[in-house]
């Protein structure tokens, strides 16, 4: 039983050391194997402004809610 549960575990490993090399080998070069290439990938996005938050605070009887409001920064003359 011993063996048998161990043989299962290195097999587990080794096919899923297999199928990751494959996966990453198919992302650099374009190999014909149906996994996903390299345009299916996610795009990078441009970093957002950052926004500047405040929080809120609302009471009434038994309840605290906290709402997070975006900072409109207006020029000072």
């Amino acid at each position: 039983m011993t063996i048998w549960f161990h043989s299962t575990i290195l097999a587990t490993g080794l096919a899923a050391t297999v199928a990751v090399g494959i996966a990453g080998a198919a992302v650099y070069n374009g190999i014909d194997i149906p996994v996903a290439p390299k345009g299916d990938r996610l795009p990078v996005a441009a970093p957002q402004i950052a926004t500047t938050y405040v929080t809120v605070e609302t009471r009434s009887n038994g309840v605290s809610v906290l709402s997070r409001m975006p900072v409109t920064v207006q020029a000072a003359n």
